[in-house]
């Protein structure tokens, strides 16, 4: 793959940005009172921070979360949580040492703080002043701590020259926030009737609908001249069901609906479509039997089953680079296999996290800089032909990647950053149309002298949330439960039958940030184990029956 692909030029760098600043809008006058105060409490500490004979900072930085939450709960049509939150989290980044050796990926702790309620100056930087002054205590005690830890071991020559932080041009990057919905009392409305349907449904016992509105604005500066402030809005509706089987297992299931912009959300009777459809989708398996005998054979994977398998066995545990630190903890030994098969020779995946759209399609993945300054590449080649060629990584340069491809996200969950993918594009060179892969999986399981194969439509963990058996002779399908897929990881990805030459698009936030997954609807996988799932515990059957209606 052409250089391009794999690295920033300066020249591909400097278009970027320029690009960037020629469609940035100013902020509103009142917002900049955070991006200044920041700017000048940076300015006044980083020549007075010291301490005897401990070095100086030579990278001070510091991030404002700006966020503003709204909570709604309803349960069968009646309110049960109404709630506003508006915070100020401040999250300081300063180093000793220089950018080859510093106290990065040692003992390092960036815990976020709630630092004011207003946009008032002196609040901001008197905040701002306490936190510097005590991460930069901290960091110059664990900066001398690392550099005799590295005395003491007997380490390799090229992980000594390892530089603990990429160099990085300056950004600025100044966006005006949209206009977020936060109308309470639409929401409200909205999460009352969708949650009132499930009255109908009473072998559903535990019901909600739960809405979060989030508007959120990042306020970065650091000592580079890094200034960056990116509004992170996000809407997400969620019908949360409970029930019992007969045999008295417990089950659980969730409907996620999550976007960037309120225009893309459902309207009200959409989303009462869609739950109706989810609910009875939710009572089919509740009456499903469980499954009783292990199985090894041919299992495809459609629908958002795809998209949950990729980010669970690809992108959490494979494809996010993760430099093991100096006292031993955390590394990602894949990085290894850098220009080595790694899947099926059909599979290509791409990062697309500096893309807006596709195919005419606003990605809600999609972000102009990471929160360390690095500008995503528009398309950056993951694994090609099936042979892993990159991973997803911050400033923290690692054996095998030393320079940042931007993905130092600002995490919600954390309030921290944290490596993690924007957009994530799959392809297959080995596709079919979606009847024509189902003939091939029922073909695969009779060669195996099979009576039956497996579908699963939703995944995760290490179990499906939704598996079907299709029998051999009829191709009648059969929903079960109580299943699991124990022996399913990133190596089942070398043994694929084929894909879906039909694309699926599918959202999420579980990594904290927006996530688009941009692949084939349906997956083939050449053998799988599904078993029954021993760790299932069952109620004892209700004594006295269900209230009548």
């Amino acid at each position: 793959m052409q250089n391009y692909f794999n690295m920033k030029t300066q020249y591909k760098y400097n278009i970027l940005i320029a690009a960037l600043l020629l469609f940035a809008n100013i902020l509103p006058a009142q917002d900049t009172a955070i991006i200044s105060a920041i700017k000048s409490e940076i300015e006044r500490n980083k020549s007075g921070l010291k301490i005897d004979k401990l070095r100086p900072p030579f990278f001070i930085g510091y991030t404002v979360v700006d966020l503003k939450q709204l909570h709604i709960s309803a349960s069968l049509g009646t309110l049960s949580r109404s709630l506003e939150n508006i915070q100020k989290a401040g999250l300081p980044n300063l180093l000793v040492g220089d950018y080859n050796r510093n106290n990065a990926n040692f003992r390092q702790n960036l815990s976020p703080r709630n630092v004011i309620v207003e946009n008032d100056a002196r609040g901001i930087a008197t905040a701002i002043w306490e936190d510097l002054d005590r991460t930069y205590k901290n960091a110059a005690e664990n900066y001398e701590a690392k550099l005799a830890v590295i005395d003491q071991q007997n380490l390799e020559e090229e992980e000594l020259n390892l530089p603990d932080l990429d160099k990085t041009n300056p950004v600025t990057l100044i966006i005006e926030p949209p206009k977020v919905n936060r109308d309470k009392t639409y929401w409200e409305n909205f999460a009352e009737k969708s949650s009132e349907i499930l009255k109908k449904y009473p072998e559903i016992l535990n019901s909600s609908v739960n809405i979060t509105v989030v508007d959120q604005v990042i306020y970065t500066y650091n000592t580079e001249n890094t200034k960056l402030v990116i509004p992170d809005p996000f809407y997400n509706i969620n019908l949360s069901l409970y029930t019992v089987t007969e045999d008295g297992q417990e089950l659980s299931d969730e409907l996620y609906i999550e976007h960037g912009s309120f225009e893309q959300m459902p309207s009200l009777q959409a989303f009462m479509d869609t739950c109706e459809n989810f609910v009875k989708y939710f009572i089919e398996l509740r009456k499903a039997p469980i499954i009783t005998e292990a199985y090894t054979g041919p299992v495809l994977f459609e629908g958002m089953a795809v998209p949950e398998a990729l980010q669970t066995h690809f992108l959490q545990s494979t494809l996010i680079a993760n430099r093991k630190s100096v006292s031993g903890q955390g590394g990602n030994n894949t990085e290894m296999m850098k220009d080595k098969k790694l899947t099926s020779r059909s599979l290509t995946v791409k990062s697309l996290s500096g893309t807006e759209t596709y195919n005419g399609k606003k990605l809600d993945g999609y972000y102009p800089v990471d929160a360390e300054g690095v500008v995503p590449d528009r398309e950056l080649v993951l694994v090609e032909n099936g042979v892993l060629r990159n991973m997803l990584n911050g400033r923290i340069p690692t054996k095998k990647f030393r320079h940042s491809n931007g993905h130092m996200r600002m995490n919600i969950n954390y309030m921290s950053p944290r490596i993690g993918p924007g957009n994530i594009l799959l392809t297959s060179n080995d596709t079919y149309a979606p009847g024509e892969l189902k003939k091939k999986l029922l073909a695969a399981a009779k060669e195996e002298d099979l009576d039956y194969a497996y579908i699963v439509r939703r995944y995760r963990g290490n179990g499906p949330l939704s598996i079907y058996r299709i029998y051999v002779a009829d191709g009648r399908e059969e929903l079960l439960r109580g299943a699991i897929l124990p022996d399913f990881n990133i190596k089942s990805y070398k043994r694929l039958l084929g894909a879906s030459n039909r694309e699926f698009i599918y959202n999420t936030r579980r990594f904290g940030n927006f996530t688009t997954y941009i692949v084939p609807d349906a997956l083939l996988f050449e053998e799988l184990e599904v078993s029954r799932n021993n760790n299932i515990t069952f109620k004892k059957p209700f004594i006295v029956p269900q209230p009548a209606e």
